[in-house]
């Protein structure tokens, strides 16, 4: 599995990690799967759906869940949905990195 590099980020998702200038990042288990979805699908609109189904694969959880795990990721990343630099949400669709 590849590794993705962003900002003063680099991501691998075969070794679940997530460093900052070369520090580790706490992420839980939802959210860090949430960036990986984006960041494998990046330049792509991933739609609620989709999303919903990746990361919570088998279990049936409401769109506040995903809101909140993006929300969370926006917050690691230091990202705004009002000015993304990472993460774009495209209104009643979906998310792209």
């Amino acid at each position: 599995m590849p590794r993705y590099t962003f900002g003063p980020f680099s991501l691998d998702p075969e070794a679940r990690l997530l460093l900052r200038d070369g520090k580790p990042v706490a992420m839980a288990g939802k959210t860090f799967d949430t960036l990986v979805v984006l960041v494998q699908n990046r330049g792509r609109l991933v739609d609620k759906d989709e999303l919903l189904s990746r990361v919570w694969a088998g279990t049936v959880v409401e769109e506040a869940n995903l809101s909140q795990s993006v929300f969370t990721v926006r917050k690691i990343l230091g990202d705004s949905p009002k000015e993304p630099r990472y993460i774009a949400t495209v209104a009643g669709r979906g998310y792209q990195f």
